[in-house]
Formats: C-alpha cells, structure tokens, sequence
C-alpha cells in the first residue's frame, strides 16, 4: 500500500500517461540552423581550399622580388656637373625604404592601404568596404580594394588584366608575399614601382619630374 498522499499519486500517473516532455519548438529550429549552417561552413571551406588549388597551378614565383633590377634613368652631365640630358623609357630612381621620407609612406598607407601592417596581403573588411561604396555611388568613380601587396602583385607579377580569375591569383600570391618578405621590403617595392604619370615610376623620379628635387 502506497504511503503517497492521494493528490501526489494522481500527479505522478498524469506525468507518466504524458510520456517524455517533447523539446520546445524554438530549441529545435535553433538546432536546425545550428547544423545546417555547421555543414554549410563545411562546405563552403571545401570550395575554398578547391579554387585556391584550382588557380594555384601555374602562378609566378615569388622570389624573383629578391632580385629586382629595375631600369632606371640615364642622366648625361657636362664637365661643369649642369644636368644636359636624361634617357629612359620609364623614368625611374631606385631608393631604399631608409631613404623615403616617412611623412610620403605614411601618406601613401593612408590613402592606400590604411591596414597594410595588420593584414595577410589581402584585406578582406577593406574589399567589403569598397564593394558596398562602390553599390551606394554607382556612376560615380569607384574605389579599389587592392592592398598594397595586392598592387605589388599586379606590377611585378601579374598584367593588368580586369577579371574574376586575375583577382583570385593576385590575392593568393599577396598572401604568399607576404609570409616571404617584411612589410618593409613590400613598401619599398611599391614605392620604387608605382606610376604616378608622365612615364614616372616610383616616387623619387616623381619628385623630379614634378617638383625639380630630389626626395629629400
């Protein structure tokens, strides 16, 4: 004979005629979502790692930046030292980072590359930025989001050719560039390397034909 009061016996036979409590409708849409956005990110690496693979073959080595030689300017001078003429298909004076005055890199990361110490060569909020400006300002001007180590990539390695598939290959060696080189030499790179009009590379042949001066 049960020792149970009469009301909790009754309690018991209605929870048990009830079955198991079935979980809440909201937790099983959460779970739902949970898994099926696990098993898409799965997939959408896979993709990933297979497009990387796809246009990995056959790209550029990187080290041939370990060598560069660039042409520059040829200057003719009279016995006097008066400057008489310069030949050069592409005007150009080589410096090292050391002699850049760093008021012109710190405008040019401005303009260019505002993250360019803090990314892997490509970055990934700067190329959202400038799709969503350039969607909000159609017919107007629109704006770029290469990084620094990307333009390397177009200027050394790559042609100037406007495609899906350039772009990919160009963000793929940025990130090899930079793992292999300091942010110092990819700067001094692009520095040395950057046209800036009237058949002028780099900003040191900039200040001359520009300005009359030297960099400093």
């Amino acid at each position: 004979m049960s020792n149970l009061p009469a009301s909790d016996n009754e309690s018991e036979k209605t929870a048990l005629s009830r079955g198991p409590r079935r979980t809440p409708r909201i937790v099983r849409v959460l779970q739902w979502l949970f898994a099926t956005a696990f098993i898409g990110g799965i997939f959408a690496a896979l993709a990933v790692l297979l497009v990387i693979e796809h246009y990995s073959a056959g790209l550029p080595s990187t080290d041939q930046l370990n060598t560069y030689n660039p042409a520059v300017v040829t200057r003719l001078y009279a016995a006097d030292g008066k400057l008489m003429a310069e030949y050069a298909k592409e005007k150009r004076f080589f410096l090292p980072l050391s002699a850049i005055p760093k008021h012109v890199q710190q405008a040019f990361l401005s303009a260019e590359d505002k993250n360019f110490y803090s990314h892997q060569g490509v970055d990934f909020m700067g190329t959202a930025r400038a799709m969503r400006n350039n969607i909000l300002n159609r017919g107007h001007s629109l704006a770029g989001g290469s990084t620094i180590t990307q333009q390397v990539v177009k200027n050394f390695l790559l042609s100037n050719e406007k495609s899906f598939e350039r772009k990919i290959k160009e963000a793929i060696l940025a990130y090899r560039i930079s793992n292999s080189y300091s942010k110092e030499k990819i700067l001094e790179l692009y520095l040395n390397e950057i046209y800036l009009g009237q058949s002028t590379y780099g900003v040191a042949a900039a200040a001359m034909t520009y300005f009359s001066k030297s960099l400093d």
